[in-house]
């Protein structure tokens, strides 16, 4: 029997900034480390600095953010500016490291839009536990062919062996108006990735292509679940690098999901896999491209559908959009949901929204 237990961060919403991009490392049952970033709600993804905060009981209690010089604004050279952006977790438990994966938005200094086009280079650090602060930002060195750089924000990545992780990339065609997905196969010694491999592109011809990607390993097998503009999509693997011919999430009566245009993320539990995601329902036309609420189901592993009838609701709906949020994973039978309330576009906050982070425990062990 499945156990949700929800805690809610009271929101700091103060009309023009807000916490966005709330994600979890999740050391072990009770000690949490977060990451969640400022947007200006005046602006058009217009994020600065990444913030920390920790739980020492399981999310029932945090301590107040703290911004992490590791994610301040950089000069990019060449007369522009870029933010660390969209971070993603996950905790190596072979070396003890969180791993923390992220990309770069590019502004005109005081810009409240990006500055789209640029390169995207593979960027992450790690967090030094007795310092309490990330490391410097590395990155990773792609080869050549990847001329216009890759993203791993906003992923979900796998510990594949000691030392070993996969972690799902996205990357421009000719501009990011189009995009692929691909996985990447790295050593990691607890501070540094070295690339080892890559596997084969992913992409489909609807709107912008595939990207944000996300992957978790589930009896022997990899699952990927990508963003695309229309749908929601997945494929399968058994070795992660080299996967099925990405397909359109249906429930299993074959009709389709209604998801789309934003991430989904993957949760296991009780022997079960799981998808996180978002979709069009008959009472959120007033969210953003109904990014809530939240809802969790099954997956029926053989079919590769989402079992309609364990379909549940994890973070509720308040006017504001959910999409942008995180699962950390504790053990087969733990894990965490992490999301926090977009307080975009104006109005919304009268639905209820107050810019809080839930933090959803999922316990399937009693």
């Amino acid at each position: 029997m499945m156990k949700l237990t929800t805690n809610r961060i009271p929101g700091h919403y103060d009309g023009r900034r807000c916490f966005v991009h709330a994600r979890a490392c999740a050391v072990d049952r009770e000690r949490l480390l977060m990451t969640t970033q400022l947007l200006d709600v005046q602006g058009n993804d217009a994020f600065s600095g990444i913030f920390t905060l920790h739980s020492e009981d399981g999310g029932e209690s945090w301590s107040r953010p703290v911004q992490d010089p590791a994610f301040a604004p950089q000069d990019a050279g060449n007369g522009l500016i870029y933010v660390p952006s969209d971070a993603a977790h996950l905790f190596v438990r072979s070396v003890g490291a969180d791993l923390c994966a992220c990309h770069q938005v590019y502004y005109e200094p005081g810009g409240l839009k990006p500055v789209f086009g640029q390169k995207r280079l593979c960027t992450y650090t790690t967090y030094d536990f007795q310092r309490q602060c990330y490391r410097p930002i590395q990155t990773v060195a792609m080869p050549s062919a990847f001329r216009y750089g890759a993203a791993a924000g906003s992923a979900q990545f796998v510990e594949n062996a000691p030392g070993e992780v996969l972690i799902p990339l996205y990357t421009r065609v000719n501009d990011w108006s189009h995009m692929l997905s691909v996985v990447m196969h790295c050593d990691f010694d607890g501070q540094t990735l070295t690339l080892r491999e890559l596997g084969e592109p992913m992409e489909c011809s609807s709107g912008r292509g595939l990207y944000e990607p996300s992957l978790c390993r589930f009896e022997g097998r990899y699952f990927l679940t990508l963003r695309n503009d229309d749908y929601g999509f997945c494929t399968v693997s058994r070795d992660g690098l080299h996967f099925e011919e990405p397909r359109r999430w249906t429930w299993d009566t074959g009709e389709v999901v209604p998801t789309y245009n934003t991430q989904q993320h993957w949760l296991i539990c009780g022997g079960r896999l799981y998808l996180v995601y978002t979709r069009r329902a008959d009472t959120n036309d007033h969210v953003f491209r109904h990014r809530a609420p939240l809802f969790m189901a099954q997956v029926d592993t053989g079919r590769l559908c989402l079992i309609r009838e364990t379909e549940q609701i994890v973070v509720p709906e308040r006017g504001a959009r959910l999409g942008n949020f995180g699962v950390a994973q504790v053990d087969e039978n733990f894990a965490f949901i992490t999301a926090a309330e977009w307080m975009q576009p104006a109005g919304c906050e009268r639905y209820g929204s107050d810019n809080s982070i839930f933090v959803v425990a999922v316990d399937g062990s009693r």
